[in-house]
C-alpha cells in the first residue's frame, strides 16, 4: 500500500524502552486500537511511518492481543489493491464503499481542505475515526463489515491519488467509485440500493392491501 505523498509530519517514533514501541503515548493508543482494526505488518508501518523492525511489530501485536483477548488473524499474501478482481465486485460493496467515501470526505469532496492530511497521527486518527463510525452504523461488530480497513485504507489513498476514478450521482448526489477495468457500466449503488429497498416495500404493502380487501369483501349471495 502506498500512503498519501501529502503526509509528511507526525511519524510514530521508536521507544529505547522495551516496554513501550513508540516514544508518544497517543501512537501507543493508536497502535492498540489499530492492531484490532488491521494486523497485516507491512501496513501498519505505512500507516505509522514507524522504522521498527517487523518481527517486533509482529510480536507486540500477538502480546497486546492476547492481552485484550482477542484472536490473532494474521493475513497473508501481499494485500489488497484496487486493481485486483474481487475489489468491490458486490453492488452491497459498492454501496459501503460510497457510505466510506461520503464519512471521510464530507459533501464537498477530496478536493476540501478538510481532507487534506499532512500529519500522520491525525490522518490515522480520521481514518480508524471513520471506519470504527462505519461499522458502528452498518453493522453490529467490526468483524462483519463487508468491507476490511484495509479495503477502506487502499480506496481512501486511491482516490487521493487520482488512480481510482470517482464519481458524483446526478441525482442523490453521493459519491462513488467503480472498480478499475470494470466492463460493466458504471451506476450509482446508493441509487440502486435504495430504488430496490423502495420497489420491495411498495410490492410488499400492496400485497398486504390487496389481502385486507379480499378478507373485507363481503360475499355475493346466491339467488
Amino acid at each position: 500500500m502506498r500512503t498519501n505523498s501529502n503526509v509528511k509530519s507526525g511519524k510514530a517514533t521508536t521507544s529505547k524502552s522495551r516496554i513501550n514501541l513508540f516514544d508518544d503515548p497517543r501512537w501507543e493508543d493508536r497502535f492498540d486500537v489499530l492492531i484490532r482494526l488491521t494486523q497485516r505488518t507491512q501496513l501498519i508501518k505505512d500507516l505509522t511511518g514507524t522504522d521498527i523492525r517487523p518481527q517486533r511489530i509482529k510480536a507486540a501485536i500477538d502480546k497486546r492481543l492476547l492481552e485484550m483477548g482477542v484472536e490473532i488473524q494474521r493475513p497473508r499474501g501481499s494485500g489488497q489493491t484496487y486493481i485486483a478482481k474481487g475489489f468491490l465486485s458486490k453492488m452491497v460493496d459498492k454501496y459501503a464503499a460510497a457510505y466510506l467515501l461520503g464519512l471521510h470526505f464530507g459533501a464537498n469532496g477530496p478536493g476540501s481542505l478538510a481532507t487534506f492530511d499532512t500529519n500522520l497521527g491525525t490522518a490515522l486518527d480520521k481514518r480508524m475515526e471513520t471506519y470504527l463510525r462505519y461499522c458502528s452504523d452498518m453493522h453490529e461488530r467490526h468483524e462483519d463489515a463487508c468491507i476490511s480497513f484495509e479495503t477502506y485504507i487502499v480506496l481512501i489513498d486511491g482516490v487521493k491519488n487520482n488512480e481510482v476514478p470517482l464519481h458524483t450521482c446526478k441525482d442523490c448526489s453521493s459519491l462513488y467509485v467503480w472498480p478499475v477495468g470494470s466492463y460493466v457500466r458504471h451506476s450509482c449503488p446508493v441509487c440502486a440500493v435504495h430504488q430496490f429497498d423502495v420497489s420491495a416495500a411498495k410490492q410488499k404493502l400492496n400485497m398486504m392491501i390487496n389481502a385486507k380487501k379480499k378478507a373485507f369483501t363481503p360475499a355475493v349471495a346466491s339467488c
